[in-house]
């Protein structure tokens, strides 16, 4: 009887283990679902023209002040918050995001607040909103994986000429990467809008576990079928700059690992377990 109750608090608390150690992934596995419903909601919804669109016109207005303003208020993170636009009709994204190469497809929210981007990507807030007009740079932000989520964990995987699809309110727009650096989190002039270009331009930090402590920034063009030539990664300093892509498979291959000696463990005790039944039914 003692055996048998030993064998049943063994089981018990290596099921508890298991479902810890899983956590992370029913995390990941239920924030893409939200994230998914929020994209089919927005492809469900009715599309206006976006010459008969108020929300366009608005879109635009802002987008043509901050270039004619040299996007003065841009000045310190509390400006990244802050929702280039309101949304109406209790909108909360602005399209989505999608990097084949990285396996994301991620809902687009107005601001880089916590909450926004716990959801998904944010638009930060004084840069422009993706419309697909010259002189904009829409400046894309996400976590570098947060609670067993990946958001923009493999960014590093992007390189030049790869794709970066955004889907607004009214078209899809397509671009292509065409530059690479890593930056000091203040330096404010390297995200700034380009005279005469398209862009888009993804953020996150490095290194990946770093606390932050720089910028990896992913410059695109749009797409109009031009040649893109390849660069070599800029960084802040050569001897700061360290590739997050070990890290990033150590601790895949450890998730691994850790899960596979639960298991095995988890399956000893159930041998054990009908072991003992067996006996003291034979008894």
């Amino acid at each position: 009887m003692k055996r048998k109750l030993i064998n049943l608090l063994g089981f018990i608390l290596m099921g508890i283990g298991i479902l810890t150690f899983l956590s992370p992934d029913f995390s990941a596995y239920k924030q893409q679902k939200d994230a998914d419903k929020e994209i089919d909601a927005f492809e469900e919804e009715a599309k206006v023209p976006k010459d008969k669109d108020p929300l366009y016109q608005e879109s635009l207005k802002y987008n043509q002040k901050i270039y004619q303003s040299g996007q003065g208020d841009l000045k310190d993170v509390w400006s990244y918050k802050a929702a280039p636009i309101r949304l109406k009709d209790q909108k909360e994204s602005f399209g989505y995001i999608m990097i084949k190469k990285m396996d994301v497809k991620l809902p687009l929210y107005l601001g880089a607040t916590l909450q926004n981007m716990r959801k998904g990507a944010a638009i930060m807030g004084e840069t422009s909103l993706p419309l697909g007009t010259k002189n904009s740079n829409c400046v894309i932000a996400a976590h570098r994986g947060y609670r067993g989520i990946p958001y923009f964990r493999d960014i590093e995987q992007l390189k030049t000429g790869d794709q970066v699809i955004i889907r607004n309110p009214w078209e899809r727009l397509d671009y292509r990467v065409t530059k690479i650096k890593v930056i000091d989190p203040y330096d404010m002039d390297k995200i700034l809008i380009q005279k005469g270009k398209d862009m888009v331009t993804l953020i996150t930090c490095h290194p990946y576990r770093g606390h932050g402590r720089y910028r990896y920034v992913v410059y695109c063009i749009r797409d109009h079928g031009q040649k893109i030539v390849e660069k070599k990664n800029s960084t802040i300093k050569d001897t700061h700059f360290k590739s997050s892509e070990w890290d990033i498979q150590r601790e895949k291959l450890c998730h691994m690992i850790g899960l596979g000696i639960l298991l095995i463990f988890w399956i000893i005790i159930i041998k054990n377990w009908k072991g003992t039944i067996r006996k003291g039914g034979k008894a």
